[in-house]
């Protein structure tokens, strides 16, 4: 039996990069993340933009070992943003909390769980991730 996991992104630090160099360069950043997130996932994993500068990532064909393969993406994750980001001609950094859920409920409810996680993780200091 295999379960699938949902971790949900929101970046830290988008905001000041929209505000202070504009919309292009707001969307440049998303497509910079994109491009990173994207290229660190299994090709039968899944990526999407769900909302302004959320993120969403499924992980599907999980077995026993979920948590720890779920970790290391989350570990990953988190690293891709390690380097700056080459913004409208400025380095700028960014970050972002996780939240993440596991199981083989359906869906929609690993998604709602794992965005309340999010909002532990940006409680608890952003830049890290949290379990539902």
């Amino acid at each position: 039996q295999t379960r699938i996991a949902i971790l949900f992104l929101d970046l830290d630090g988008f905001k000041p990069i929209n505000d202070r160099f504009g919309h292009e360069a707001g969307d440049q950043a998303l497509v910079e993340v994109a491009r990173r997130l994207g290229g660190m996932l299994r090709q039968e994993d899944t990526l999407a933009r769900v909302g302004g500068d959320e993120f969403v990532i499924l992980i599907s064909d999980l077995t026993d070992n979920a948590e720890r393969v779920v970790a290391k993406v989350a570990e990953k994750c988190l690293a891709i943003f390690a380097p700056e980001f080459a913004i409208a001609g400025h380095d700028c950094r960014l970050s972002t909390s996780i939240g993440i859920a596991v199981g083989d409920a359906d869906g929609e409810q690993l998604l709602i769980a794992a965005d309340l996680a999010m909002y532990r993780a940006k409680e608890q200091g952003r830049g890290r991730y949290c379990w539902t």
